[in-house]
């Protein structure tokens, strides 16, 4: 009987490997976003009021001056007042100040030497129908570089208002500027109404920008108003336009520049 032939071997079947992972991909590590440079701080802001007997109208320019969105204090300086005017500024919100010796410009040094603010914003105390607005208008003309001085003047009318922009020298006690620039005045320059236009005189002589505004709606109680009589109040007025004629007159002199010149450099 013949042998039954021996079975086939079965074919190797190599083992079954699961297949290699992909390798992930590479992220890059998270980085923080570059800050973007801190914006240049706000400078500080100060209203400085002069003010001589003015209880009847103190507390309304405080109001105006308190309610502006870029002034951080209100500093009224009481210049020998009789009728109470500290005491009414006080009460409206201002910090008061004293100055015994009589002048516009005595009493504007002493108010500036109370802050320790940057940026200045002087407004007569006798004012009507000032607005916060106005005052912010004039602030951010310094704040923002577009004059070194900013003026405003009195709402006279659509007749009266370009005789003042154009034809005459500014005199208002409605300004901005940075403190350095009323530092630089001398002693001499910041006496009584004199201030005024010396400081018109520092800008011309500088060749610095000058903004004068109409601010609409405002005025001021007259001295004529003010004084004892209507002929005092004149009187008084034709001296105060005698003392910024010489203050003019003094620096163009002094400074070697044409008084004419210095009067009349202005940018509107």
């Amino acid at each position: 009987m013949a042998p039954e032939p021996a079975p086939a071997p079965e074919p190797k079947v190599a083992p079954a490997t699961e297949p290699a992972p992909e390798p992930e991909p590479k992220v890059a590590p998270a980085t923080e976003p570059t800050p973007e440079p801190a914006a240049a701080p706000e400078p500080k802001v100060a209203a400085v009021i002069p003010a001589w007997n003015e209880a009847s109208t103190v507390g309304a320019v405080v109001y105006a001056a308190l309610d502006s969105r870029h002034v951080d204090e209100v500093i009224v300086v009481d210049n020998a007042s009789t009728d109470g005017t500290g005491n009414v500024a006080r009460a409206h919100g201002a910090r008061v100040v004293h100055e015994p010796i009589a002048g516009k410009g005595q009493a504007l040094r002493t108010g500036v030497a109370a802050t320790d603010a940057d940026l200045l914003v002087f407004l007569d105390a006798d004012l009507v129908g000032l607005r916060p607005q106005h005052v912010d208008d004039l602030v951010e003309l310094i704040s923002t570089g577009t004059a070194d001085m900013a003026c405003g003047l009195f709402d006279r009318g659509p007749v009266a208002n370009p005789i003042f922009l154009e034809g005459l020298p500014v005199l208002t006690g409605q300004r901005a500027l940075r403190r350095d620039l009323f530092e630089r005045l001398g002693a001499d320059d910041v006496r009584g109404y004199r201030v005024e236009a010396a400081l018109n005189s520092l800008v011309a002589r500088d060749e610095l920008t000058r903004v004068d505004r109409v601010l609409p709606g405002l005025w001021h109680r007259t001295k004529e108003e003010k004084l004892s009589s209507p002929v005092v109040g004149l009187l008084t007025k034709l001296a105060m336009l005698g003392s910024a004629c010489w203050s003019y007159l003094r620096f163009a002199l002094t400074s070697g520049t044409r008084a004419d010149r210095v009067a009349r450099r202005t940018a509107h």
